[in-house]
């Protein structure tokens, strides 16, 4: 039998939702932060789920890429491209429920009556829920590409696990991807730039999770700072699509309420800038020793 590909209905050997006598070992405290971070839970409502799953199939690809020279490139390339495809389909439901909350988290901070009532009239005319106009049955295949992705990322930990050492050179050099990613966003300045750093920064972050011990209180620091960095990076991604969403509505153009979007994007990217400083201000070299 291929080790390559668990038998089916056959679970890993190690289960992943549970620590044990050997969580010290690099192998089995990887799955059980991958087991752990990619479950999906039931009774969720619609907006939850699709939130969920996008959630997952980002800590999904970033743990395949920690497996490349362990797994068969083909292998890990052609599973990249079948989760991808899950967020790809969730896409327009997520956004529409991203307009509506950052309107509702923009109104719960003006000061001014005139402005929260422009927010409430522009809030109106944006979907009611997250999962709005979405087949149940995309869902459920979601779910069920999830489920299947998630086993195989377990088995492949399992039985061809790469050597620590080997995961912590390919971290280092995602850190030094998202340091990258920093300078260009503040150097070219565009939504794209800064979108293109947050993906690397949320990577990063579900990454260094599996080296996050009690006895690496530095790198334990570092992680609730990537977390805090990518919640703002985020917010600017949601500034970026409720003003492409206003900006398309008929009728006359919002421009104050443009500007206030304008106004916000400009206060977090200062925050993101100074945030982004303390997570990536130390070489690559002095990162890896965080790892070890």
């Amino acid at each position: 039998m291929s080790t390559w590909f668990p038998a089916v209905g056959r679970k890993p050997a190690l289960r992943p939702e549970e620590g044990g006598a050997g969580a010290d070992d690099f192998r089995q405290r990887w799955m059980v932060v991958v087991g752990k971070a990619t479950r999906l839970e039931e009774g969720l409502s619609e907006a939850e789920e699709v939130h969920r799953i996008r959630v997952i199939v980002k800590r999904l690809r970033a743990y395949l890429r920690l497996l490349r020279g362990s797994v068969p490139e083909k292998l890990l390339v052609e599973e990249d491209k079948r989760i991808k495809r899950i967020a790809v389909g969730l896409s327009p439901a997520r956004d529409a429920v991203v307009c509506r909350q950052t309107v509702e988290w923009l109104a719960a901070r003006e000061k001014k009556e005139s402005r929260r009532e422009r927010l409430r009239a522009v809030l109106a005319r944006f979907a009611d829920r997250a999962g709005s106009g979405v087949d149940p049955r995309k869902i459920a295949r979601a779910r069920a590409v999830i489920e299947a992705s998630r086993r195989r990322l377990l088995h492949w930990i399992e039985k061809r696990p790469p050597e620590e050492e080997t995961v912590e050179e390919r971290l280092k050099r995602e850190y030094g991807k998202g340091r990258r990613g920093m300078r260009d966003a503040l150097r070219e300045g565009s939504p794209e730039a800064f979108h293109r750093w947050r993906k690397r920064v949320k990577r990063l972050g579900y990454q260094a999770e599996m080296f996050s011990v009690p006895s690496r209180q530095r790198l334990s620091r570092l992680e609730k700072r990537l977390v805090r960095l990518g919640r703002l990076l985020g917010r600017l991604q949601d500034l970026q699509i409720l003003k492409s969403r206003i900006e398309a509505l008929p009728g006359p153009p919002e421009r104050e309420l443009l500007g206030r979007i304008d106004a916000w994007t400009a206060r977090y990217r200062k925050e993101a800038e100074r945030e982004g400083d303390r997570c990536f201000r130390m070489p690559k070299s002095e990162f890896l020793s965080l790892l070890q």
